[in-house]
């Protein structure tokens, strides 16, 4: 137990990145969690959650008063996404409720650009998308990335 406690904090140092141009400093993504970031690349600001999200507008980024979803198109809206569920797919859909047009993200995968993931509606992901689900079966059909 003693070792793995030591490997856990070593690892929690050395995850401790560079403070982004927005002023949030970016630790690596907990373990069995879902991070959404509001840039390319797993930047900006960030959210760091453990649940399914049926409504990215009624979160925030962590330490934030801003939305993960804004309305379409908005600059702070989620931009790129990682998965540290070793078991479980992210299903990350265009409307809330785990509606309309989606994407899913396989286990310890990540997606670094949402401007690369075309639409069935049409378009692209980035800057648009507006819930995400642990393991859904709604999204059976959708393109798996990461």
């Amino acid at each position: 137990m003693k070792k793995i406690a030591s490997v856990l904090a070593a690892v929690g140092v050395a995850a401790v990145s560079l403070v982004t141009a927005q002023g949030v400093a970016n630790a690596a993504c907990t373990y069995d969690h879902a991070c959404m970031y509001s840039a390319a690349n797993y930047t900006g600001l960030k959210r760091d959650d453990g649940f399914s999200r049926r409504n990215w507008g009624e979160i925030t980024y962590s330490g934030s008063s801003i939305a993960l979803y804004r309305g379409d198109g908005s600059q702070q809206n989620v931009s790129s996404m990682q998965n540290r569920d070793p078991n479980s797919y992210i299903a990350v859909f265009y409307n809330s409720n785990y509606g309309g047009s989606c994407f899913r993200i396989k286990p310890n995968g990540s997606v670094p650009n949402f401007q690369s993931i075309p639409l069935s509606r049409g378009g692209d992901a980035n800057d648009r998308m507006n819930s995400h689900e642990f393991n859904s079966g709604k999204c059976q059909t959708g393109t798996i990335y990461g």
